[in-house]
């Protein structure tokens, strides 16, 4: 095997390791699930996990990392454009990226590639937050959340670091959040088994629609004067 080739294999195996601890971590916890199952579902021998991340722990911790990294790379054109708006200080253009970055968002959560096993590993983090929580703020939340701040701000004339913008970020933000956290309620209403497209796109544009109604209705403010 050739050097070229060996590096391919060794990455292909911790792809592979990796795919195979988010579909376990994702649904159970930490404490629930075993090295070997991990492996086996990876088509890799036991060794495998010291060799590539050093050991449970830290292929939980590189998981957290792989989900951050994945999902911040498939919004990155939407987070790109909002922050060169908001740089821009243009509210109308900032108003009409906010229904753009909230589409990403919504595709993403609900229907992005890890969307189905990262969700369960992400809420276990928020309610009962470890060391990936830090992975998962640090390099996911924090630069949606933010970027999300930032547009807000330029719309209605604050700062983006008020707390006010704070507050009413996570408020509309959690409106997207609650159709994944909340998602066997909005499908049972919806009569359906799974998000369709069509499904994705009426709660973007709805999600949309009660984001400007807030911002309109003065729901959103900076801090005071």
């Amino acid at each position: 095997m050739t050097r070229d080739a060996a590096t391919g294999a060794r990455h292909d195996t911790r792809e592979r390791l990796l795919h195979a601890a988010l579909a376990a971590f994702g649904h159970r916890d930490y404490e629930a699930v075993s090295t070997r199952e991990i492996v086996d579902a990876a088509g890799a021998n036991i060794a495998a996990i010291s060799y590539h991340f050093g050991g449970k722990k830290a292929l939980y911790l590189a998981t957290a990392g792989f989900i951050a990294t994945t999902m911040r790379e498939r919004m990155a054109p939407a987070l790109a454009a909002a922050t060169r708006l908001a740089a821009a200080g243009d509210a109308a253009a900032c108003r009409r990226q906010l229904g753009a970055l909230i589409g990403a968002l919504v595709d993403e959560i609900l229907r992005g590639r890890l969307s189905r096993d990262a969700a369960g590993l992400i809420l276990r983090e928020q309610n009962d937050p470890t060391e990936a929580f830090d992975i998962l703020y640090d390099e996911l939340m924090e630069p949606l959340l933010s970027t999300y701040a930032t547009l807000l701000a330029r719309i209605v004339g604050a700062q983006p670091g008020d707390r006010g913008i704070a507050l009413a970020t996570h408020a509309l933000f959690g409106q997207i959040v609650a159709f994944r956290s909340a998602q066997s309620a909005a499908l049972r209403r919806l009569r359906r088994a799974r998000y369709s497209a069509d499904d994705v796109r009426d709660i973007s544009a709805t999600v949309t629609r009660i984001t400007l109604a807030a911002i309109d209705a003065g729901g959103v403010q900076g801090d005071p004067t």
